[in-house]
């Protein structure tokens, strides 16, 4: 049998008046914010490589977000690289995160000084606006891409003076090394008649030039490449790109850098996608 006052759960009045009261506080008290912590994992969403591919081929940029530099409770710095596709993407001037109305907002400065307003949206896309050093305002908008991904991109969306246009020489530049296993597994498997370059009906219209260190131990040295090329090197490597280790490969387009990579991995998302790339564009050039 109940007590008086007590309901069928056994709960009496004024513990439910205190109940209540204990209630409307809660609902009553002001949401807490997101700790510092928090935001910071929900960034973890965002580390990696970004494509944007506008209307037109000139206007295509990469974010890549590297790591966090400093956390704060109502903002984060971030270490990425930001731009064209390029061989080399310059490093961002800046990149803040901050949380606006719970959505992630990115503040990019861009090596030029372009700035850019990105919102990270329920569909996993960063969104937003580049406005340009001449004033000028862009829209972009990010898909997030797997290295592979990231790799074709840049292949195939060179930099105008790595396009290949009517008779443009396209060269490219193996590098290996006779005691380099590697190497001779790439080799095996490109080069000779049933390799898969020399195979390549398109296989004549590259030039194909070889250089062999005296071992894979031996650092390389622009003298090891022919004299003709030795400016290309020399202005290639005063950019940024070393030749560290082989097989490694390098593509010019009349002398310019297209694309540049170490390893048998990267010569297959990379150099390969960028080679064929660049022939169907000195195609399409010679049917126009």
């Amino acid at each position: 049998m109940r007590e008086a006052g007590m309901d069928r759960f056994g709960v009496t009045a004024g513990l439910r008046r205190s109940l209540r009261l204990l209630l409307a506080a809660a609902l009553a008290a002001p949401a807490a914010a997101p700790a510092a912590g928090d935001f910071e994992a929900r960034l973890g969403a965002l580390s990696g490589y970004w494509l944007a591919q506008p209307d037109t081929a000139s206007q295509a940029r990469v974010l890549r977000i590297t790591n966090v530099i400093l956390a704060e409770p109502d903002s984060v710095v971030l270490a990425g690289l930001y731009g064209p596709p390029a061989p080399v993407l310059p490093e961002a001037r800046d990149i803040t995160a901050r949380l606006e109305g719970g959505r992630i907002m990115l503040d990019v400065v861009a090596a030029d000084g372009a700035v850019v307003s990105l919102s990270h949206t329920a569909a996993g896309r960063l969104q937003g606006t580049q406005k340009h050093r001449d004033g000028t305002v862009s829209q972009l908008s990010f898909s997030a891409a797997s290295l592979v991904q990231f790799h074709r991109f840049v292949a195939e969306n060179p930099r105008p003076q790595a396009r290949a246009g009517r008779g443009a020489r396209i060269e490219l530049v193996y590098i290996g090394a006779d005691d380099c296993a590697m190497c001779r597994a790439w080799e095996a498997g490109h080069l000779g008649p049933r390799g898969k370059l020399e195979s390549w009906a398109e296989w004549q219209r590259l030039r194909f030039t070889v250089v062999k260190l005296a071992t894979l131990k031996a650092a390389f040295r622009v003298e090891d490449v022919p004299e003709r090329l030795r400016p290309v090197f020399q202005a290639m490597i005063a950019d940024g790109p070393r030749i560290q280790g082989v097989p490694a490969f390098v593509l010019l387009v009349n002398d310019a850098l297209r694309a540049h990579a170490l390893g048998p991995a990267a010569f297959a998302t990379l150099i390969d996608p960028a080679l064929r790339a660049a022939v169907r564009e000195q195609r399409a050039a010679e049917r126009t």
